[in-house]
């Protein structure tokens, strides 16, 4: 209705085709979280759609999630089209040696991944088979551990207040039954999540057993105007994926050791994210994010001059502003603007 997203069937489900006012939401929200990625150190980084199967075979996801993978044969080789960024920003950290004095090293990418969700499953933006990640990884000491995650965690809860403004509710889930690690490094770990929330003053939902079986996890649900929970934030920590791809740093005494690897999106996946504001705000984004912020509206064309003029300044401000050129009264055209959720309405007149 919007003229936001389309899903057309000739390209297949769970595709969104993004339509310029979509693309200005999620080119805005892409700003904000690089502008939070900066304060929190972490460069962007770029990595390719997809890698050859040894790559996933190594990290265990083709064990683990093969029903999900799209997988492709190339000269008789087999590649796999990416469902998650983790491998290939693990490999950009294995590229050279790296010390304690390096950590953490904190990388990020605006990545769109390929999981192949169920056709019963997928709906409009919230369940899709392309998804674009705020996607993000934290190689760090275990000492690290609680500094990084709660700076992570502050940042979400300040972009999710000033987004939606809703109700939060962060869960922390702990060690399965199934584990890769010592018993003594998850301790660890979950007593670090644990401070982290503690220090931020946060209540949380405990979720005994329910993390990941490379480690324990943060999840934050936020809810929209209607009440409604939607999973964003995730915190997960990774024991398993380090060990499996030989990460290493020298330590002070000069022994080698296992990084921690910290996984982090903080919106999650910006279709999602979209589709909460949507439904959030019933279309009336706010105007920072709003695809269109004014439409100037003519009452006669004697006028038409002078509202070119300041089409052309506002335009020239850096504000998304269109001249409506559609036939009609002032009232219709006012109407249209209304119901299309335009932010601001200039109405240009002999006395006007």
């Amino acid at each position: 209705e919007l003229d936001i997203f389309t899903i057309n069937p000739t390209a297949g489900s769970g595709l969104p085709l993004y339509h310029p006012k979509g693309a200005i939401i999620r080119e805005e929200l892409i700003k904000l979280i690089r502008e939070i990625n900066r304060e929190l150190g972490f460069q962007e980084v770029w990595t390719p759609h997809l890698f050859r199967s040894e790559l996933w075979y190594r990290t265990g996801h083709y064990e683990a999630y093969r029903e999900r993978m799209f997988v492709l044969n190339i000269e008789d080789e087999e590649y796999v089209v990416k469902p998650m960024n983790c491998p290939g920003h693990a490999l950009i950290y294995m590229s050279r040696p790296r010390s304690y004095r390096d950590l953490p090293i904190a990388y990020s990418e605006f990545a769109t991944v390929y999981r192949n969700e169920q056709s019963g499953e997928l709906t409009g933006l919230l369940r899709v088979r392309a998804l674009t990640q705020d996607d993000g990884h934290v190689f760090c000491r275990p000492d690290q551990i609680k500094d990084q995650v709660t700076k992570i965690m502050n940042a979400a809860l300040t972009i999710h207040q000033n987004l939606i403004g809703g109700k939060v509710v962060v869960n922390l889930s702990t060690r399965p039954e199934k584990f890769i690690g010592s018993i003594e490094l998850w301790d660890y770990a979950t007593e670090m999540l644990k401070n982290s929330l503690e220090e931020l003053k946060i209540e949380y939902v405990l979720k005994e057993g329910e993390g990941a079986f490379y480690g324990p996890k943060i999840d934050i649900d936020v809810e929209d105007s209607l009440g409604r929970k939607w999973q964003c934030t995730t915190i997960q920590l990774d024991f398993f994926m380090p060990e499996k791809l030989g990460l290493e740093y020298v330590d002070a005494d000069g022994e080698k050791k296992r990084p921690v690897m910290i996984h982090r999106a903080l919106l999650g996946s910006l279709d999602r994210y979209i589709a909460l504001l949507l439904e959030h705000y019933n279309g009336r984004l706010p105007v920072w994010l709003s695809p269109e912020q004014v439409r100037i509206i003519t009452v006669s064309d004697r006028v038409l001059g002078y509202a070119e003029k300041i089409h052309e300044v506002l335009s020239s401000r850096g504000i998304r502003c269109s001249l409506s050129s559609a036939e009609g009264t002032v009232s219709k055209k006012i109407l249209q603007a209304h119901n299309e959720r335009v932010s601001f309405i200039v109405v240009i007149g002999d006395r006007e």
